[in-house]
């Protein structure tokens, strides 16, 4: 009842906002309607047993440990060390088990990291695209270098990508098509 009258005085305190022909009025409700909600709420009222319980403790939104940003920017360092090491000779990639037992880690613990390269790119996806950058010998738009990889824990996103997208050169660099009509300027 009490948090009713908040609600009436602050919705009348906001009115006084507004020039006077602006100004909603209140609705008057007939009295048999006001009583049945009267009478819904006392019922709809826990019992004094259950008010003096204590409440539940809160659901943490995010799991314990690192927070989205800090995890993002883990997740994000772990992803640049798997790549440059993924490119290094087979002889010193015994040095980088560290970096592999990171990534595992982080797989174990619900982290997805999701590298963008190569990718075909549509307007429609979640990412963010930093450049445009005209590249020889693609039929369409298409990822050429990921920055920052997607981060995703659970089912949650965390980080969005950043990436470059590589677009086909332009109509009168490419070679004609067979059978196509020449075009005159």
């Amino acid at each position: 009842m009490r948090g009713r009258r908040a609600g009436e005085a602050g919705a009348a305190l906001r009115q006084w906002r507004w020039p006077r022909e602006f100004r909603i009025h209140r609705a008057q409700w007939p009295d048999d309607i006001l009583a049945a909600f009267a009478d819904l709420t006392a019922s709809a009222e826990p019992p004094p047993a259950a008010a003096d319980a204590e409440p539940p403790p809160p659901v943490p939104d995010q799991a314990p440990g690192l927070a989205g940003r800090s995890l993002a920017d883990v997740a994000t360092s772990v992803w640049r060390l798997h790549v440059r090491t993924a490119s290094l000779p087979e002889a010193m990639r015994s040095t980088t088990r560290q970096v592999e037992k990171a990534w595992d880690t982080l797989v174990q613990a619900g982290v997805e990291i999701k590298d963008h390269l190569g990718e075909p790119f549509d307007s429609g996806l979640s990412i963010s695209v930093v450049a445009f950058q005209p590249t020889p010998g693609l039929e369409r738009e298409r990822v050429i270098e990921t920055i920052r990889p997607s981060v995703y824990f659970g089912d949650r996103r965390i980080q969005m990508a950043e990436v470059i997208v590589g677009t086909p050169d332009s109509a009168d660099q490419m070679p004609p098509r067979e059978g196509a009509r020449e075009q005159r300027p």
